[in-house]
Parts: C-alpha cells; sequence; structure tokens
C-alpha cells in the first residue's frame, strides 16, 4: 500500500512538472498512476491535496541541499559538487518520466516552484530559508577561500555569494522555454566557471 501512495505522489509530481497544478486534472492522475479510482481516494481526496504532499515529500527534497556535506576547502570544489548533485537528481527525475512518459522531460521546476508559493502559503517561509542557508553556505566556502589564497576579488564574500546563486536562478527562469536540462546545467557552468576564473588568484 506505501509504494501505491509512493507512486500516486512520482507520478502526479511528473505531471505537475509537465503541466503545471492548474492544468493537471484528477482523472489524468489516475490513469497515469495505473490505479483504480478507489485505490487512489484511498490516500488523497483532492488535487490540492496530492500536490500539497508532492511539495512535501519530493519538491522540497529536490531543491535542499546539505552544504555541510559539500567540499569546502576550495570553491572550485564546492561549486562543481554542487552542480554534479543537482544533475544526479535531474538524472533521476528523467529516469521517472521515461518510464512513465514519452517525449523528453520537461524542465519546468519554476512552474511547479510558482504554484507552491501561490497555493502553499508555508512553502514562501521554506524557500527563504532555504535561500538564506545556501547563501550563508557560500558566504563560508568564499571567505575560506579568500583566507587560503584560492581567490582575490573586490567584492564582499556576500556580494559573491549573490553572484553564484542568483545568476544560477536567473539562468533556470531563462531556460524555462527551452525545457532542457542539459543545456540548462552547461550553462550555468559555464556562468560559474567564469565567475570563478574572473577572481582567482
Amino acid at each position: 500500500m506505501k509504494d501505491s501512495k509512493g507512486q500516486i505522489l512520482k507520478t502526479s509530481l511528473l505531471l505537475f512538472l509537465q503541466k503545471g497544478f492548474k492544468e493537471v486534472t484528477m482523472k489524468e492522475i489516475v490513469k497515469s498512476s495505473g490505479f483504480s479510482k478507489g485505490a487512489f481516494y484511498h490516500y488523497f481526496s483532492s488535487k490540492e491535496e496530492v500536490f500539497k504532499e508532492v511539495i512535501d515529500v519530493y519538491f522540497s527534497q529536490m531543491l535542499h541541499l546539505d552544504y555541510n556535506n559539500l567540499p569546502s576547502s576550495s570553491l572550485q570544489s564546492f561549486y562543481q559538487a554542487n552542480l554534479e548533485i543537482l544533475q544526479a537528481r535531474d538524472n533521476i527525475l528523467q529516469s521517472w518520466y521515461r518510464e512513465t512518459f514519452e517525449g523528453d522531460f520537461p524542465n519546468n521546476m519554476y512552474y511547479i516552484l510558482f504554484d507552491a508559493l501561490r497555493l502553499l502559503p508555508a512553502v514562501k517561509e521554506q524557500q527563504t530559508k532555504r535561500i538564506q542557508e545556501e547563501l550563508k553556505a557560500w558566504e563560508k566556502v568564499i571567505t575560506n577561500a579568500l583566507t587560503t589564497g584560492e581567490i582575490k576579488t573586490t567584492f564582499s564574500p556576500q556580494n559573491l555569494a549573490k553572484q553564484f546563486v542568483y545568476s544560477s536562478d536567473g539562468i533556470a527562469m531563462h531556460m524555462i522555454m527551452i525545457s532542457s536540462s542539459e543545456k540548462l546545467f552547461k550553462e550555468v557552468k559555464e556562468i560559474w566557471d567564469s565567475l570563478y576564473e574572473s577572481v582567482r588568484a
């Protein structure tokens, strides 16, 4: 039974990524998950309920990184490990998508985020906290890189951290229309490499 619920949530996540909350119907979720209507309603009574649990179980995990587990002795190794983890998570999503649907995987992470911010008030607070944690992790690594002489810059650690974080967010927003994870990660890597080269001592 637990696996059935997990399958429903996984399928729902993929549909929400593909179309957004508004365009996905309960009928689609039931049909795509492969379970009967009765089995579906055993777990969920509404699309809103499904969406909330999808955000709690999957989406928040996809966005969250434990920065304490990333290498912190080098700025370059830190951002490279960051990218590798995000790519690995994206590969998992793509694998799930190919198991259920045909065609290219829709890299529409911001669609589901905007829906979550609009429909679930607690998500805004969670996202704000996540961004603050992300910036602090970057600032810590950048401060260390300045201390060790790895980099040299007139920017403060706070401002340089924002350049790394906000540049990747901006690229992701720009790439929504393209829906290509491969291009997205390539663009982010190129920008981060360029930023690093501009401050490397």
